[in-house]
């Protein structure tokens, strides 16, 4: 195995900068007076959407997109390393009153989750129910939100499909720069792999993800890479230039603010409403979790003020609030290192945050909520420009014929019945 790229492998995946440091080794320990705390999660590993071709592949049998067991075994040391965080926060054994968990409807975020709080709540005692077959798991019961959780699949959701367009078309000027740059590197690409790299960025991102998965199972690179017939490139060079496409849409969305704001800000009104009502103690949860997707996951982040450009498989944020001696929240990332351990630490914030921390990097509530607020929507019909009868079926097209016909048709139906009485 390619042992060294292993090790690296948050970083190749990431837009590396000079500054960034390592993660710490050791999690964070958990304040005495937390009372509630709430995780986000970017979906574990998972397979590319497009496999390359010519390669001796012994991976990718769940299917494009789909959950890998790298991508459990990142989401259950997830879940192992959050309840070292939590402690007795609540207990081991799932109690709903003091648990809620959030995932989107995609199979690799639902996967994640599960695996995530497996870790979280090993059955003891009165919950282990089958030792000989399921010692370490019990059925946990989650709630299904795309439009928090993907807001880009939610059909009603016209305006999706406005702010992602730039992107997807690669006309964001970063996306034309990166492409421009890298010309030369992109038409060898798509002569080598038969994808067209200099038409979709997108297609660059297949391929990163490509090298990734063939990094983890130890899949023999091909020639072209391997010995690159494209001048000042070997083959360091030329994966390192491949891994700047990694994400590259998703990370855009993020980094694009129509995009960000779309995609995370019911997620964090959502989050705001939850401190809320831990602080006021208007439910009795100790711990609420969210599975999501890279877009939803960085937006959301960067618009509670996180300082971040990239999450990674498994990654995320940790949120803890205390209400003594004053009402007050500490904001963490979580970052697998790199499969099975599990890292907790203190997140980088904007300089609006960082300078209304306090010493033991707890931020007042009062202090947060005024300052991320504006980041956030409540009314996501509103902002999709979407019926209001689309919070009761989110997926439904309805500006599609056939559910336009459909409407009219439940309207003259319903008065024939008021005339014909």
């Amino acid at each position: 195995m390619k042992i060294w790229i292993l090790i690296s492998f948050l970083f190749w995946s990431s837009i590396v900068t000079a500054n960034e440091h390592q993660l710490p080794l050791v999690s964070t320990t958990i304040s005495p007076n937390t009372e509630f705390v709430i995780f986000g999660t970017r979906h574990g590993n998972r397979n590319p959407d497009e496999f390359l071709s010519g390669i001796d592949r012994s991976w990718g049998q769940e299917g494009s997109l789909e959950l890998t067991s790298v991508g459990k075994r990142q989401s259950y040391g997830l879940g192992t390393e959050l309840r070292k965080f939590i402690g007795n926060l609540t207990t081991n054994n799932i109690n709903v009153s003091e648990v809620k968990y959030y995932s989107s409807s995609a199979n690799r975020c639902q996967m994640t989750l599960q695996v995530a709080i497996a870790g979280l709540h090993p059955p003891q005692a009165w919950n282990d129910w089958n030792t000989q077959k399921f010692d370490d798991w019990s059925p946990i019961p989650y709630t299904i939100s795309d439009p928090i959780l993907r807001m880009f699949s939610v059909k009603s959701c016209k305006k999706s499909a406005e702010v992602w367009a730039p992107i997807d078309n690669d006309d964001l000027p970063e996306l034309e720069n990166l492409k421009n740059d890298n010309a030369q590197v992109l038409q060898y690409l798509s002569q080598e792999t038969g994808w067209n790299m200099t038409g979709n960025l997108g297609k660059a991102a297949d391929l990163a993800d490509n090298l990734i998965q063939m990094d983890f199972y130890n899949t023999t690179y091909p020639v072209w890479l391997t010995q690159p017939r494209i001048d000042g490139y070997d083959e360091n060079e030329l994966k390192k230039t491949i891994m700047e496409f990694a994400e590259i849409h998703p990370r855009s969305c993020a980094y694009y603010y129509p995009c960000r704001y779309l995609m995370g800000g019911l997620w964090l009104d959502d989050i705001i409403n939850k401190l809320n009502d831990a602080n006021s103690t208007k439910n009795a949860l100790k711990v609420v979790g969210y599975a999501s997707h890279t877009e939803i996951t960085l937006a959301v982040m960067k618009l509670m003020g996180i300082e971040k450009e990239e999450v990674t498989t498994s990654a995320g944020f940790v949120i803890e609030l205390r209400r003594r001696p004053n009402a007050a929240i500490r904001i963490l990332n979580h970052d697998p290192n790199p499969i099975d351990a599990h890292v907790i630490y203190p997140a980088n914030l904007t300089k609006e945050l960082s300078d209304v921390q306090e010493s033991d990097g707890f931020i007042r509530l009062s202090d947060f909520i005024r300052i991320v607020r504006p980041e956030s929507y409540s009314d996501w019909p509103k902002q999709c420009d979407a019926p209001s009868c689309a919070l009761d079926n989110p997926n439904q097209d309805f500006s599609s014929p056939a559910s336009s016909s459909s409407g009219l048709t439940v309207v003259v139906l319903t008065l024939l019945a008021v005339f014909t009485r």
